[in-house]
């Protein structure tokens, strides 16, 4: 079996983790019970789990000209990613992530984005060969919105299929995407962009079906502990409940889903099977604590799916 080959286009960030008992009221001083630093940023990681899924990535960014940098493009190589084209920002900071993590594995996030936001379209000419080279194309909002559409612009014309990660939230114009491309979206992420308050499985196909209207490419929108629903044929959908697994933190979780996502349709799985795929590695990387700490290797996926299966799906009409 082939691998896939895959080109992620995203941030680089350098994840501060704190774990605590609980959120701070405002005001309020709490001890942190433990602190981790460690290679983070959407794109990063989607790089990695790409790369730990078992497809081929390269991957374009940058980094700052700080010791952060140094690290992020000392694991890049380590996780088997072609860093050639991330770059160094002289006078600007790597971006960070300060993420804090409660008991109940619910986590919220700080971003100073930093060299990030220095990427640009001069960067996607120097390495416009990458476009050329790769079938796949994963993208998130962590970067310049000029860069993500110019990526999409250079991914159609040289036949590349696009997985859009619409995060963190904030209006795109998703009308670039075709019927070739994905969207995967988190329920806050598919709020902003469908306008549709989401409290429940319903308002979630109402969301799918008022992008529809918007663009062709396939929808999935994940839940968090409810699972996802995604597009599936004329009228129906596919819903995926979340796998029952002790959760210690759900940071990585959004990013195993996409790469899971890709990697099971670069492996030649169909479109239920490729939601599987992400239903599983997406759980795996609940049960650890940290983002790239906690992204699964291919092994992982495959163990978990021997224990306790692929997952049960539901076909729902959306009527």
């Amino acid at each position: 079996m082939s691998k896939p080959k895959v080109l992620v286009v995203g941030s680089l960030n350098i994840d501060m983790v704190l774990e605590i008992e609980r959120m701070p009221e405002v005001g309020e001083n709490l001890f942190v019970e433990k602190f981790s630093m460690l290679p983070g940023g959407k794109g990063n990681n989607q790089a990695v789990a790409c790369a730990r899924l078992g497809a081929l990535v390269s991957m374009i960014g940058k980094v700052g000209d700080d010791e952060f940098g140094e690290r992020l493009l000392v694991n890049l190589e380590q996780e088997n990613v072609d860093l050639a084209f991330v770059t160094r920002q002289p006078l600007v900071n790597t971006g960070l992530a300060f993420i804090f993590v409660d008991k109940r594995g619910e986590n919220r996030l700080l971003v100073a984005p930093g060299a990030n936001m220095e990427l640009s379209v001069n960067d996607l000419d120097n390495a416009l060969q990458l476009f050329k080279v790769n079938e796949f194309l994963i993208l998130q909002l962590e970067i310049p919105q000029e860069v993500v559409k110019k990526c999409i612009e250079y991914a159609h014309r040289f036949g590349m299929r696009v997985v859009l990660n619409p995060a963190p939230a904030q209006p795109f114009p998703v009308e670039i995407l075709t019927a070739n491309d994905i969207i995967t979206p988190n329920k806050y992420e598919a709020e902003v962009l469908s306008g549709v308050e989401i409290r429940s499985l319903s308002d979630a196909i109402k969301a799918i079906q008022i992008l529809d209207r918007r663009c062709p490419a396939r929808k999935v929108i994940t839940l968090g502990g409810e699972g996802a629903v995604a597009s599936y044929d004329e009228g129906r959908f596919v819903y995926l409940p979340a796998r029952e697994i002790k959760v210690e933190d759900t940071t990585a979780s959004g990013d195993a889903f996409n790469a899971g996502l890709l990697v099971g349709i670069g492996m030649g799985k169909d479109w239920i099977g490729a939601l599987q795929l992400a239903n599983n590695a997406a759980a795996i990387a609940c049960t650890k604590v940290g983002a790239q700490s906690a992204l699964p290797h291919l092994r992982d996926v495959e163990r978990l799916i021997e224990k306790i299966g692929e997952g049960e799906v539901k076909i729902i009409s959306g009527s």
